[in-house]
């Protein structure tokens, strides 16, 4: 279940909102934000500095976290807002899962990178497309867009995937289980879209 469904998710949000509001930021120039920290995170990555990177990361999450909050706690939520922050969060993600590219993670099963490319398929792209096209092409209502399921949505996926970049100077294997672990979730994910969508 996503995390931003929770008691303690909706409360976040909303106090975030009240104290993130007083920005001089806009709620679409903060989601912008999360993609600059974003992409110095990925620069850490590629320098091999893998806390800094990953400083970078949680930042870039922690923003994302707060821009649809400051946007409702100002009450300048609007479909384009919606938009951008998907498109946006959707290259974060991208960013996020090519950084383990620039470590030497060990094979489990298959080598790291096989895992990095079905979570990044899975998980990135065919989770949020069996959403997007069920509502394109109108097989899913607004209700059934609300309550399809997911075990491992995008906030869940961050969460691996700082832990697995927190091991990466510690435990290697241990972030090629978990990048292994997010695939396979992730898959099942789309699996139960998909499978939801098309009945």
């Amino acid at each position: 279940m996503a995390l931003k469904t929770t008691s303690f998710g909706a409360s976040f949000q909303k106090a975030a909102g009240k104290l993130f509001s007083c920005l001089p930021l806009s709620a679409n120039q903060i989601t912008v934000c999360a993609l600059l920290l974003a992409l110095v995170g990925f620069y850490f990555a590629y320098a091999q500095q893998p806390f800094l990177s990953l400083l970078f990361f949680i930042l870039s999450g922690a923003t994302d976290a707060i821009d649809g909050a400051v946007a409702r706690a100002r009450k300048e939520v609007s479909a384009r807002g919606a938009y951008i922050d998907g498109m946006i969060d959707r290259l974060v993600e991208f960013l996020f899962i090519c950084s383990f590219f620039f470590y030497a993670l060990p094979s489990f099963i298959l080598p790291a990178g096989a895992w990095l490319v079905a979570l990044l398929f899975f998980g990135t792209c065919m989770t949020s497309f069996a959403t997007a096209y069920a509502d394109h092409r109108k097989v899913a209502d607004a209700k059934k867009l609300a309550h399809q399921p997911g075990i491992f949505p995008r906030a869940e996926r961050l969460i691996l995937l700082f832990a697995a970049l927190a091991l990466v100077p510690f435990c290697a294997s241990c972030s090629s289980f978990l990048i292994f672990a997010g695939a396979a979730l992730a898959a099942i994910t789309f699996g139960q879209r998909f499978s939801y969508f098309s009945k």
